[in-house]
């Protein structure tokens, strides 16, 4: 199967790398790695696509796939599908997983997917893809885990992971998700996994801490400050009234980068 990634850092490589273990053929978009390649010749005779660019690039990326191929979104920077609602095979892709292990093939690897073309695209004999229909959840739980690992360098409580995992389950009910999808790879094991001291969003949220008294400025991409900025973009998304750790993270982000 040809295989069209949007993105070739470090987990975009990740994912070819088992894709291409599975035999299928792989190719990459990326414009500041591989400037010479346009989008068309990449995807013109891909059979499925998958995203792995940075959020934020939606705008200029989606018009220019065919609604009709299959695409996997593998980015986690979304809280609404509003920008996928128009593709006709449409899923996500997300989990607990360093790029670096996947690269490794170190055992044990676990993925969540809600696509079994995607089970056929990247289970490997170190990796499990856990499979649902929970697109949405899947898609939630990886831009949460993101602001909630700004909130655990912020906050530092000994309960705080306790307090985020519950809370991620009741937006995914308020937005018609599954909360039972928390369970999965992409959900509180990929949260734990993202608020240790050697992620960026958790570094982020460290130097929160001295506002005012310092402007943060943040180095290289913060998704989980990407997550904050793209809010009003979408007001479909549901922030419930019991989410008052989320609503408090979303409000110092904002204030500290002003």
């Amino acid at each position: 199967m040809k295989v069209g990634f949007l993105g070739a850092g470090l987990y975009g490589e990740a994912l070819g790398h088992l894709a291409e273990i599975n035999e299928h053929e792989v190719e990459y978009y990326d414009p500041y790695r591989f400037p010479e390649r346009k989008i068309g010749e990449v995807i013109s005779e891909a059979e499925v696509v998958v995203y792995v660019a940075p959020a934020e690039a939606y705008r200029e990326i989606l018009p220019e796939l065919s609604y009709e191929t299959p695409l996997i979104l593998a980015s986690k920077g979304f809280v609404s599908l509003k920008p996928f609602e128009k593709f006709r095979k449409f899923s996500a892709l997300g989990g607990a997983t360093f790029a670096e292990d996947i690269m490794e093939e170190k055992a044990g690897l676990k993925l969540a997917a809600s696509s079994e073309l995607s089970e056929q695209l990247f289970t490997t004999d170190f990796l499990t893809v856990e499979y649902t229909r929970d697109t949405k959840g899947v898609v939630l739980c990886g831009a949460l885990k993101n602001v909630y690992a700004i909130g655990a360098g912020l906050m530092g409580a000994e309960d705080y992971l306790m307090k985020a995992s519950s809370e991620m389950a009741e937006i995914l009910t308020a937005n018609g998700a599954e909360p039972t999808t928390i369970r999965l790879s992409c959900g509180v094991a990929d949260l734990i996994l993202s608020s240790t001291p050697e992620g960026r969003n958790f570094r982020f949220g460290e130097e929160l801490k001295h506002f005012p008294e310092s402007r943060v400025e943040p180095v290289g991409t913060v998704e989980g400050l990407t997550v904050v900025k793209s809010l009003e973009d979408f007001p479909d998304f549901v922030v419930p009234e019991g989410a008052k750790l989320f609503k408090e993270i979303v409000e110092r982000v904002k204030n500290g980068i002003k």
